[in-house]
Formats: C-alpha cells, structure tokens, sequence
C-alpha cells in the first residue's frame, strides 16, 4: 500500500537526516590521508579518533532512548544533530591531535540522538512493516557511506579536509531541520517506568543481540576506517580508488539491508541471519591479510553484502523481542546499540596496535579472530521471533 503525500515527505526527511548522519560517520577514515600528517597522527591517531567516535555514540544510546520516549523522537533528533553539527565544525578547526579526537568523541555523543528515533519514527510510518522500515534506514545510511568514503575523497583535495568537514557539519543541520519541519506531527511519548527500564536491560534476548552486532560492526568498522588509509599508503592505491573500494562496505549494504528486511520478515530467524553475516565477515576479513586488491575487493563486497542482513536481523529482532509495550521499543533498540557500539570502542585501538607493531597482514588475522568469537553470544539467541 503506497504512503500518502504527507507521509512519503516525513519519510523524505528521516532519510535526509540519516544521510547526513552516515556521511559523518564515515568520511574521517577516508580524510585521514590529509588529516594524519597536518595533526601529526599516524595509524594510531586514526586508531584513537575511531576509538573516541564509538565511545561517545555508544555510552548515550540508552539515556537517548529514554529521552526519546520521554519528550517524543523528533525533539531528541533535532537536539542530536546541533550538537554534532557544531562538534563537527569544531573538529575541522582543530590544530591538535587531541582536540580532534575530543570533537570527535562529541560528534559520536551527539549522533547517538539520531538512529533510535529515526528506528521509531520511520516503523510507525511503515505502518508496522518492522524489517521494511528498519531496511530503509540501513540503506540511506549506505548513501550517506558513499558520499562521505568516496565522495569526500574527491572533495577534500579540491577545497581541503577543514572545509570539506565543514561542510559536512552544515548539511547535518539541513537534515535535522527537514525532520524538524516535515517530519511526524505525532509523537508518542510515554514516562519511563524504572521497572520497565530494569525489564529491558536485563532481557537475555536483547543482550546477545547486543553482543553479537558486534560481529558485523566489527568488519564494517575496520574497513571503513582503515582500509582506505591502508590502501593508500601501504598498497599505493590513490585516494580516490581507495575510498571508492572502501565504500563497497556501505554501497553494498543500501540493497541488502532491503533484502535482509523482507528475509527477516519471511523468516523471523535473528540468529540464523546474525550467524551466516559474521561467519562471512570473519573471512573476509582474513582474506585481506594476503594484501591482493582484486581479492580485497571482493572481501570488501562480501562485507558490505552480509552486513545489511545481519544487523537490520538483529535490530528489528531487537524490536520484536522488546518484552513490553510498544512504547518501549525505541529503548531496546537503544540498549542493543550501547552495547554493539560501546563494545565497538576497543577494537580499533587493538587493531592500530596491531598494524604499527606487527604489520597489516596480522592486524587484519587479528580482526576476523575477533569476529568470529563475537558470534558466539548469537548461538544463544532465540531461534525465531513470534510473528505480531
């Protein structure tokens, strides 16, 4: 059944917001090529910036989602995305090292106010096509990959990365201003019960969810981050062909999501589409430790392909499996990404460590090794979600 006018702009305008989101996401890993030698920072700044960006998104995501359901989605969209975008203004006037990994630790906090809201917002104008809605966010969240990974590539060598960052801020604030303005009129907002609250942090289901999203987070995260700065400067790839090889991770992603959706909503089986996405994450993975591009390319597809699966798997079976009301599945949500994201901070950092001592190749063994054991939590998730 087709959306009404008013509803395709609201949707219009959670997908713009969501864009924009994504570019600042992943635009840093494929700028560091100008970024790391202007700041004094070599693989393990990246490291370190990467480190801070997963540590603020992931410590907000429940007060966020607790936010959300208190003074309604939309609200809690536009506070994240002012402050985000002035921390990333911020981080393109840095002249430290350490100052912009401490705007990046802010550009992480404020966008944590943006993805559960928009998981609320855009299920409820899907009318109730969980895996659907869930799908489509993964995919503009692909988009918003390819313009900051490859597009920005392109870009900041023309105007430079401050400019190019700067920018990248002032369409944040277009995107939380079109949300503002267009986006649903009616909010749902509910107080949050410490009873309630207590039932969905301590939900089985939802922690290994949790943990287990930190399978395909992981390789999506090592090869966003690194591997256009790896291509470059270890395989001498340019930039450009760097970043648009690294964005496969993201492109990819903006179908498969789509088609994980419709899979999770035929299948109801989280575990068994988490456990095929990481098993193919870990491999690819190892594979790039043999440091061929025709073969890291199609890692990276691989990559890019299972990803969309696994997690739009696991986030709708995170609202699915929320053990109380409706209301309340913006927090589920909200806890499986703390844990996926705030687990998601110490990876990088090992991975630097890795690559600065012992060379690539271990680094990236060292990554698949850590996916795989990730999916182990997954083994005990619930077989299949109850249809609703």
């Amino acid at each position: 059944m087709p959306l009404k006018p008013g509803r395709r702009i609201a949707v219009a305008s959670i997908i713009s917001v969501n864009v924009a989101y994504s570019l600042n996401w992943f635009n840093i890993g494929s700028l560091y090529f100008l970024i790391g030698p202007d700041l004094n920072g070599g693989v393990s700044g990246l490291g370190t910036l990467t480190s801070a960006f997963f540590l603020g998104i992931g410590l907000l995501q429940m007060p966020v989602g607790m936010l959300s359901a208190r003074v309604g989605p939309r609200r809690v969209l536009g506070i994240g995305t002012i402050i985000a975008a002035f921390a990333v203004i911020g981080q393109s006037i840095s002249t430290t090292l350490f100052e912009a990994t401490m705007f990046r630790f802010i550009v992480g906090a404020g966008l944590a106010f943006v993805f559960a809201p928009s998981v609320v917002m855009i299920t409820r104008l899907s009318k109730g096509r969980a895996g659907a809605g869930v799908g489509i966010i993964q995919s503009s969240f692909g988009v918003g990959g390819l313009l900051g990974l490859f597009g920005w590539t392109l870009l900041a060598p023309l105007i430079g990365w401050r400019l190019s960052l700067g920018l990248s801020g002032a369409l944040l604030i277009l995107g939380g201003l079109a949300v503002a303005l267009f986006g649903p009129d009616k909010e749902t907002r509910t107080r949050v019960s410490f009873n309630r609250l207590v039932k969905i942090i301590r939900e089985k289901n939802l922690i290994l969810i949790g943990l287990g999203l930190l399978s395909p987070n992981l390789g999506s995260i090592l090869v966003f981050s690194f591997m256009p700065y790896y291509l470059k400067n270890n395989l001498g790839e340019s930039a450009a062909l760097a970043g648009l090889i690294a964005s496969a991770t993201v492109v990819v992603p903006i179908l498969s999501a789509l088609g994980g959706g419709r899979l999770y909503d035929k299948t109801r089986n989280p575990r068994l589409l988490m456990i095929i996405s990481g098993l193919a994450i870990s491999i690819a993975l190892a594979l790039f430790a043999l440091a061929n591009v025709a073969i890291i390319i199609l890692g990276v597809l691989l990559i890019g392909l299972v990803f969309g699966v696994g997690t739009t798997a696991g986030i709708t079976g995170a609202r699915d499996l929320n053990p109380i009301e409706k209301e309340y599945d913006g927090l589920a949500v909200s806890w499986i990404s703390m844990i996926s994201l705030t687990g998601a901070f110490w990876p990088p950092l090992v991975f630097s460590y890795l690559a600065g001592t012992l060379g690539y190749s271990i680094a990236w063994l060292g990554g698949s090794a850590l996916s795989f054991l990730m999916l182990i939590p997954v083994l005990f998730l619930t077989k299949r979600v109850p249809r609703t």
